[in-house]
């Protein structure tokens, strides 16, 4: 049954997270998710014109920064995130970096209902944030709405490996080092056995690829990261899409 305070009760819970948000990632991560991120702005790069860039559950801006780095092109990008904490720690990051021929937008949104109108953007990514979506589907479906024809559209998220024994070894790391170490970096241990919930119980990445091709995405592709523990999924709008 659904909880109709799961959405802030998930809201606050990243506002509490944000100013140690980085060094957690970093730290839970052994410093993969640089490699995993850059691996997901490679796969959905666009460089050919001035585009946009719709970068969802953006938190403090990891992805939208790492693509705008890797372009030329001016892009303007829109970082949305429901947590108002994680965007402001967005913004104090984009002050000390340099990006003269790019714009950027920070928008408090939800990403059921986007702010954007039909055929809107050119690219959209969204990484470690489709968990937390309550209803995944309508979120794909309303990102199909605003990508423009042959955009693309690129997710990457936290998952659990195919192979048993790696499976056992990180549902150990899941069970045991992940509270403990959310614990004494954010002093919120209840945040991190969230986060090991929530990829225990998300649904596979085959069933996600799936979504992206029930909601009207071509051209589908499925790539696993370091054995499974990450999985990147993207699709394209048809060129003809409405």
């Amino acid at each position: 049954m659904y909880n109709k305070n799961r959405p802030q009760t998930i809201q606050k819970m990243f506002n509490s997270i944000a100013k140690r948000y980085d060094l957690t990632n970093a730290v839970l991560s052994c410093y993969l998710h640089k490699r995993w991120n850059h691996e997901l702005v490679r796969r959905v790069l666009c460089d050919q014109t001035s585009h946009t860039l719709l970068d969802l559950c953006s938190g403090t801006g990891d992805i939208a920064f790492d693509y705008l780095r890797s372009v030329s092109t001016p892009c303007r990008a829109y970082l949305v995130d429901f947590s108002k904490e994680m965007l402001n720690c967005a913004k104090e990051k984009a002050d000390q970096l340099s990006f003269s021929s790019h714009s950027l937008e920070y928008i408090q949104a939800d990403v059921h209902r986007l702010p954007f109108l039909n055929q809107s953007v050119d690219c959209a990514t969204m990484a470690y944030g489709i968990r937390n979506v309550h209803h995944p589907a309508q979120c794909i479906q309303e990102v199909y709405r605003v990508l423009k024809p042959g955009g693309c559209l690129g997710i990457l998220e936290l998952t659990r490996p195919s192979n048993r024994l790696l499976r056992y070894g990180h549902q150990i790391y899941l069970r045991t080092l992940l509270p403990l170490f959310g614990k004494w970096l954010t002093a919120n241990e209840e945040a991190y056995q969230y986060l090991r919930q929530s990829i225990h119980t998300f649904i596979p990445p085959g069933q996600l690829e799936a979504l992206f091709r029930e909601n009207g995405f071509i051209k589908t592709g499925r790539y696993s990261l370091n054995g499974g523990i990450a999985t990147i999924i993207t699709g394209y709008k048809p060129m003809s899409g409405a």
